[in-house]
């Protein structure tokens, strides 16, 4: 085997390595056989005495691997602290508008649901606000009817009239439910597109 194909066969399987390393092991072993051929042995013969590429290889990796990381310095852990300390109030505020600007998000959100519902909720409200005046009403129109007739038959009709404000705006609030419950379905969608995109931008 020639130097060149030597070397070249090594810096293959040393490809795992970073460069600087691997050149580092390419030009130690590249010495090593001009060493030997300025003793007087052939390329080749030189190449011989220094191994198979593969087993090198191989060794040098396996005493890389069985290499323990290096522990961290004392005085970068202490640094590291001291910039935590001094830099506190910088991140500390850029941590806190962070939350704020997320929880003011989420106000923001629950207020355009609120604002969505403000409509069917009153609506219902009417409805259920119509339908208690209606059962008082008929009910003291019975016993004022046996008292003043004319006070009772009043009574009766704000009975009737609050029957038929709950039956309109039950019907009301069932409409307009069901058409909120499309807007806020779209709402939802239209908030998690904006947010997918958001996701994807940053990607």
């Amino acid at each position: 085997m020639k130097k060149d194909e030597f070397l070249s066969s090594l810096e293959r399987l040393l490809r795992s390595l970073k460069r600087e390393e691997r050149n580092r092991f390419l030009s130690y072993y590249s010495e090593m056989i001009a060493d030997y051929m300025e003793n007087g042995c052939e390329e080749e013969e030189a190449v011989q005495r220094i191994g198979n590429p593969g087993e090198i290889a191989q060794e040098i990796l396996s005493d890389r691997d069985a290499q323990p990381p290096k522990p961290t310095p004392t005085w970068m852990k202490a640094g590291v602290i001291v910039l935590l300390v001094l830099g506190s109030p910088l991140w500390g505020s850029l941590v806190l508008v962070a939350i704020c600007c997320a929880l003011s998000a989420v106000i923001m959100v629950l207020c355009a649901y609120v604002l969505i519902w403000c409509i069917p909720f009153i609506c219902g409200v009417f409805s259920v606000s119509s339908l208690f005046l209606a059962l008082v009403s008929t009910v003291g129109s019975a016993i004022l009817l046996f008292q003043d007739t004319a006070t009772g038959l009043v009574q009766m009709g704000l009975g009737i009239l609050f029957a038929g404000a709950f039956l309109v705006t039950t019907l009301l609030t069932w409409e307009v439910g069901k058409k909120f419950v499309v807007v806020t379905t779209k709402f939802s969608r239209w908030l998690a597109g904006l947010f997918q995109k958001k996701r994807g931008v940053k990607a």
